[in-house]
C-alpha cells in the first residue's frame, strides 16, 4: 500500500475499511509520515498487480527525499506548484521527465537550479491531496527510476566500484 508515495507493507486488516502498517525509524526520518496529523487526508494506491495494465509512469513508493512547495498559482481551473527539492531528487530530473509527488505522478514542465515545476490538472487536485497543499508545505518525491537505474550504471559511486575490483 502506498501511503504518499511511500511503499508500505499492509500487515493487518481490522475491518474492510481499515489497515494497519508497521513503519520503522528511517520511514518516518525520510519522508514526511512523521509529520502527519491525526485526521490529516493522505493519498492512498494500491499496489500494481501483475499482468495489470500499466498507465502512467513507474512509481514504486521508495521516497528520494522531501520536498517544499515553494510557490502554488492558479490558472485557471488548474494549479502550478514549484517545488524545492533536493540533491538527491534533482540529479535525476530532466525536462519533460518524470517525478512523483506524494505517490502521485507528473511530468515535469520547468526545471530551473534547485526548483521545479508541475502542472496539477483539475481530476488531480479533486482526487488526491495535492488540490488543497499550500506554499511551505513538505512532500514526498520520487524521482524517476530508469533514470536512476542509468546514473548508477554510467556513473557508480566510488567506494562501490572500488568494493567490485
Amino acid at each position: 500500500m502506498s501511503i504518499n508515495g511511500v511503499c508500505l507493507t499492509a500487515a493487518g486488516r481490522p475491518n474492510r475499511n481499515r489497515f494497519s502498517v508497521e513503519i520503522v525509524p528511517e520511514t518516518f526520518e525520510q519522508t514526511t509520515l512523521g509529520r502527519l496529523r491525526h485526521g490529516e487526508k493522505v493519498n492512498l494506491e494500491r499496489s500494481l498487480k501483475w499482468g495489470e495494465r500499466i498507465g502512467g509512469h513507474f512509481v514504486l513508493g521508495h521516497v528520494d527525499g522531501v520536498g517544499q512547495i515553494v510557490q502554488r498559482r492558479v490558472h485557471g481551473k488548474s494549479i502550478a506548484l514549484q517545488i524545492d527539492a533536493p540533491w538527491s531528487v534533482l540529479q535525476h530530473l530532466v525536462p519533460k521527465g518524470s517525478i512523483a509527488i506524494d505517490g502521485v505522478s507528473f511530468t515535469l514542465q520547468k526545471l530551473s537550479g534547485r526548483r521545479f515545476t508541475v502542472a496539477v490538472v483539475p481530476h488531480t487536485a479533486r482526487n488526491t491531496t495535492l488540490g488543497e497543499k499550500k506554499q511551505r508545505e513538505l512532500v514526498n518525491l520520487e524521482a524517476d527510476v530508469i533514470a536512476k537505474h542509468l546514473a548508477r550504471l554510467i556513473d557508480p559511486p566510488r567506494s562501490y566500484a572500488a568494493e567490485l575490483t
